[in-house]
């Protein structure tokens, strides 16, 4: 810029801070000709300036050799003549480099200027105007200011307060850091197993993570996990907005006398009711199972090899497998009252996982999305147990002390001996409160997770048709073409169970298993468990580990297969999860496994679509991990003698037909 020429700024950085306001307040800095007195173009122009919207900054850069004087002599001062700021005189006196300069130290906020040192102008310069309105540059500034301001004191606090924990808590699992309020919730991808796995890599088999206020302790080897939930102070629920709203009712989400009582009640009538692995008995789990294997056979073979998408006929047979077991009901698959409770427990679900959110942020459950998917969530659950609620009381109406054959039959006698003994059950909590929400929690628990294994099952047989074949020749060979595979026949097909197993294994539909809480400060692996901290264990982590399996990526049965051909399943291998909270139901649901796979592929081929790609690998993340939509071509094998009727015994469902 040349000798004179003046930057015209507007701002608002130097208010009360230049020394010209002096000047229009009547004080004189001696600045023009070295006087005492007020300057004289100030008080002409100073009314002017007072109107304007836009105050000015007069700015002038000059190169001359008394500038470059007094710059070099105080290099980090702005030099100037005629004061300083939006007082500056700019009077056209003779001043210049006879009058010594005034010296005002370079302020810390930015100010526009050009080379070491910022004159002002003794003679009317050529000027170049920036108008640049008052309240932008001051709004701007002033956001900032505050802001930067408000920030700096959190992080200062946030590690300080870090420090402090460190120091105190050092013992703490390692962790990843994340963001304030929302903890690592945002770095979280869809596929949350994946995530923690990965984290699991970085930083152990213990580690720590934040999800909004919640600490979440997540264990990701098997050892590990089967060293937590062998112990009393491991054995608690999370609490959340979620949890809550059950009230302490159920069998998922209690804990305490209650649930071990409850625990103790289902596991001993299960065992009566046939839910067994060996021993007498057994054969009464087997016919419930084998109704719905036949009736599902069936309806696969009056497609006759056309494309199927057979997710809703597996949800079918699955979900009356549990309903006898609980309450001797079988619902027929295009029934509306079956088609509605199936409905309203999809719908339970996903609610349940967009909720999920204020477990971990409270604040959200008063966003209005959040509040209207709570709504739709408690009025699922409503709706759904009260259709648990009517056939409870038709069952309790015709109820016999002498017959329990299914668990609603035992529930009631352990209510009709309670009330002749004058005995108090579950502390006093309301008795069909307590009765609909543990048939709703075995309902959830028994339907969803075997219909997805055995959608998982088709999709690994589809991609893999060689190894279908080899678990064919295998039951061929077995079981023969004149029947249907049973249980007795589990023990002589170690390939098939090996297949089924590595099924369990590469899908994990339950990958972060089942949460837990500590009711105590503990300790685990050498590290402080706070009292109330989330425990999950990554049963993903356990089965994808490549420190514990060889190309885990690989669907591989014979990893199962030891050296003289019989099963083995190493520790590491928990699909149903370990210790006293692990799955009540899994001898049930290995049995329906066994027998609904080992049936299909017995009877039929399994084909691609023509024109339809082979189903995804990757899966959709709720309270399972389920296939994507697929379709799905079943093929009668070669004609044989196996007969697939159905046998509707009435002493087993006594409300067919619902």
């Amino acid at each position: 810029m040349r000798h004179g020429e003046e930057l015209r700024l507007t701002t608002g950085w130097d208010r009360g801070r230049s020394q010209g306001q002096g000047m229009r307040q009547g004080r004189s800095y001696g600045s023009c000709q070295g006087g005492t007195t007020v300057c004289p173009c100030e008080s002409s122009r100073a009314k002017k300036r007072q109107q304007q919207v836009g105050l000015t900054q007069r700015l002038a850069y000059d190169t001359s050799e008394p500038a470059g004087m007094w710059r070099k002599l105080v290099p980090g001062w702005l030099v100037g003549w005629g004061g300083y700021g939006k007082g500056s005189c700019v009077c056209k006196a003779s001043v210049g480099a006879q009058v010594p300069p005034l010296l005002v130290p370079r302020p810390s906020f930015p100010v526009y200027s050009v080379g070491e040192a910022a004159l002002w102008s003794v003679n009317k310069p050529k000027m170049l105007e920036v108008h640049i309105y008052r309240w932008v540059v001051e709004g701007v500034a002033t956001f900032l200011l505050q802001h930067l301001t408000f920030l700096l004191i959190f992080v200062t606090v946030l590690l300080g307060s870090r420090c402090i924990l460190g120091s105190s808590s050092s013992r703490l699992p390692p962790g990843p850091w994340g963001v304030p309020i929302l903890g690592y919730l945002p770095f979280l991808t869809k596929d949350i197993h994946v995530s923690l796995l990965n984290l699991a890599r970085k930083f152990g088999s213990i580690y720590r993570l934040r999800f909004g206020n919640k600490t979440l302790i997540v264990l990701a080897d098997p050892k590990i996990i089967r060293d937590a939930f062998r112990r009393e102070e491991f054995h608690a629920r999370p609490s959340s907005a979620l949890y809550d709203m059950f009230d302490g009712y159920g069998l998922l989400n209690t804990s305490g006398g209650i649930w071990r009582d409850q625990r103790q009640f289902l596991h001993t009538r299960l065992r009566a009711l046939g839910m067994k692995t060996t021993g007498p008995g057994r054969e009464q789990m087997e016919v419930r199972i084998m109704s719905e294997v036949k009736c599902l056979l069936q309806c696969l073979s009056a497609g006759k090899g056309k494309s199927l998408e057979v997710g809703q006929l597996l949800c079918n047979a699955s979900t009356n497998v549990i309903c006898s077991v609980l309450m001797s009901v079988r619902f027929l698959p295009n029934n509306p009252a079956f088609l509605r409770f199936m409905e309203l427990y999809d719908e339970g679900f996903k609610l349940f996982v967009k909720c999920d959110i204020a477990s971990y942020i409270p604040v959200c459950k008063y966003m209005p999305s959040v509040i209207e998917n709570f709504q739709r969530l408690i009025q699922s659950r409503d709706e759904s147990c009260a259709m648990i609620r009517d056939i409870i009381n038709q069952r309790r109406e015709k109820f016999d002390p002498n017959h329990t054959g299914d668990i609603l039959d035992c529930y009631l006698l352990e209510e009709h001996k309670a009330k002749e003994e004058g005995r108090v059950l579950y502390e006093g909590k309301d008795f069909d409160r307590q009765l609909v929400q543990v048939m709703a929690d075995m309902f959830s628990a028994g339907e969803e997770t075997v219909k997805t294994c055995l959608l998982w099952a088709l999709v690994y047989l589809l991609r893999h048709p060689k190894i279908m074949h080899k678990v064919q020749d295998e039951l061929d060979a077995v079981v023969g073409r004149s029947r249907l595979p049973c249980l007795e026949d589990q023990q002589h097909l170690p390939y098939t169970e090996a297949t089924l197993c590595e099924v369990l294994r590469r899908s994990t539909v339950v990958p972060l298993g089942t949460f837990h809480a500590t009711s105590e400060n503990t300790t685990l692996g050498g590290y402080d468990i706070p009292k109330g901290a989330t425990i999950i264990p990554l049963l993903y982590g356990c089965h994808m580990d490549p420190r514990l399996w060889d190309n885990p990526e690989e669907f591989n049965p014979t990893r199962f297969i030891d050296s003289e051909g019989r099963v083995k399943k190493p520790e590491q291998f928990i699909p149903f999860g370990t210790g006293r909270r692990m799955c009540l139901g899994n001898v049930l649901a290995k049995s329906e496994l066994f027998l609904f796979f080992t049936s299909i592929l017995h009877m039929f081929n399994l084909g691609q679509p023509e024109g339809e790609p082979l189903p995804s690998m990757e899966g959709e993340f709720s309270t399972t991990y389920t296939p994507k939509p697929f379709k799905i071509c079943f093929q009668s094998r070669e004609v044989s003698k196996v007969g697939v009727n159905v046998d509707m015994r009435p002493q087993e469902f006594r409300t067919a037909g619902l």
